[in-house]
């Protein structure tokens, strides 16, 4: 039979488990719904081993084998949820609306200029990142296409212009955060980060006027 104390250590345990950094984006103020679940496997676990005889030590096994796939189901659940609305979100969380023309990179950075006096900053990020791509595909090193990610948008730019790549990375990872899983943005990073673009993308295309 299993005892309070073995079920008291296993979800000591599970408490370790759901404190590391792959449950901090999901884990907010109080208890989760991660919380919630894993107390209730537990306790179901608990009440099957208590009705059947089974002995401390197998007992104190089976259970950790449970809780082991219980967290590794989540965690591949989790991963799939958030490609998913990655790649197929809902039409507001896509970078291209239906039919949206593809306009200059100067076009979407008076945008995002005019977004960010507006404070809205997530729209400012998503026009700023449209000026990143409309400035790498005038250059022709990227196609601009709404299905594609931004990881195939880097494997183009590694093939032609490897030399932007940690560039593209910076802006992309900071995208991504804003656009796609609605992380807080303060007005300065906004601001540093549209200027920082400008800078960039102003002072290549000088170069390539002096060419």
């Amino acid at each position: 039979m299993i005892d309070s104390e073995m079920l008291t250590q296993d979800k000591e345990r599970l408490a370790d488990i759901l404190a590391r950094d792959e449950f901090g984006e999901v884990k907010k103020q109080g208890k989760s719904w991660l919380d919630a679940l894993f107390e209730e496997i537990l306790d179901t676990i608990a009440r099957m081993l208590q009705s059947a005889d089974v002995s401390p030590g197998t007992a104190s096994v089976l259970s950790k084998v449970i809780v082991a796939a219980a967290v590794i189901g989540v965690i591949v659940f989790l991963l799939i949820w958030w490609r998913r609305m990655v790649r197929r979100g809902p039409a507001e969380n896509q970078l291209l609306a239906r039919e949206e023309r593809i306009r200059t990179y100067a076009d979407y950075l008076r945008e995002a200029k005019e977004r960010g006096q507006k404070e809205d900053w997530r729209e400012g990020v998503r026009y700023s990142f449209l000026a990143l791509l409309s400035f790498m595909q005038e250059r022709s090193w990227v196609r601009i296409e709404s299905w594609k990610t931004n990881w195939e948008y880097l494997d183009e730019l590694q093939a032609r212009q490897p030399e932007w790549e940690t560039f593209f990375r910076t802006h992309a990872r900071l995208f991504e955060q804003v656009w796609y899983g609605r992380a807080e943005l303060a007005p300065a990073a906004f601001w540093e980060s549209l200027n920082e673009l400008e800078r960039r993308l102003h002072g290549e295309g000088k170069h390539d006027e002096r060419r």
